[in-house]
């Protein structure tokens, strides 16, 4: 079955001799039945964008041990970065069963689902990460999406309860860009603040990254033309930059796809 968006093919690119992958190789070799030297493998190949070839690594490293959580875990997000999302929501929810309280697995799952449009599973999946924050960090990554969901949802309500937790002196860590989101969604920024009109001035991935945000707070304010302008252009420099797979680069491709 060719899942919507699968990028997958039973073509493989000559794998490249890094020296992580020779480690990982010669350990797999020499304990072809350790599920973590193939994990490890994977991890080596997914750090040189190898993702098809990782994702096998992990599906070995489950053959070697079928009850291990972590290799569901990292064969669904490669299987996200090869647009597998069907599959990615059903190894992730493995992985949830397995191991009911990790915050990695649930925040993917609920990714999974927005991917599919399954806006009630990602609502679930992203309330049991949600229950497992603590650090401002990864409050500010789930409430992002989360908020996003109920949004699409309509649960006006539970999203501005949510949002009420973010205030503007918060410790992002790494997750500025949703941070910039969260506080544009609350009136506290403006869109124009976000993303630079100059593209001088503007990375690839900011623009996808933010793009993908400001384009889906001009969705919920009724300006869809807008939105999927903004889409266009984050699709257009994920294409020329390799950022295929960007979460807010997939999630362009969907919207795109079921626009109207």
């Amino acid at each position: 079955m060719n899942q919507a968006y699968e990028s997958a093919s039973f073509v493989r690119c000559v794998v490249l001799e890094t020296a992580d992958i020779q480690a990982a190789s010669a350990a797999v070799a020499a304990n072809p039945e350790s599920g973590d030297a193939w994990m490890k493998k994977g991890h080596a190949l997914a750090k040189v964008s190898m993702m098809r070839e990782a994702e096998e690594c992990y599906a070995m490293a489950i053959s070697c041990d079928p009850f291990n959580w972590e290799y569901y875990r990292h064969r669904a997000h490669r299987f996200l970065s090869c647009w597998r999302f069907e599959d990615a929501a059903a190894d992730f929810v493995i992985a949830s069963r397995l191991n009911p309280n990790d915050w990695n697995v649930f925040y993917h799952l609920g990714l999974s689902y927005f991917l599919l449009r399954d806006y009630a599973k990602a609502a679930k999946a992203y309330a049991r990460c949600y229950e497992l924050t603590d650090a401002d960090p990864e409050l500010i990554a789930v409430t992002d999406w989360y908020y996003m969901t109920l949004k699409r949802l309509g649960n006006d309500k539970e999203a501005a309860k949510i949002l009420a937790r973010i205030t503007d002196h918060m410790n992002p860590g790494e997750n500025t860009a949703y941070y910039a989101r969260l506080l544009m969604y609350k009136g506290l920024k403006k869109p124009e603040e976000l993303l630079s009109a100059d593209p001088e001035e503007v990375t690839a991935l900011e623009l996808i990254t933010m793009g993908f945000g400001i384009a889906n707070y001009f969705l919920q304010n009724g300006q869809p033309d807008k939105a999927y302008d903004l889409m266009e252009r984050v699709v257009k420099a994920g294409d020329e930059n390799d950022c295929y797979f960007a979460f807010a680069y997939l999630a362009s491709k969907v919207d795109l796809a079921h626009k109207g």
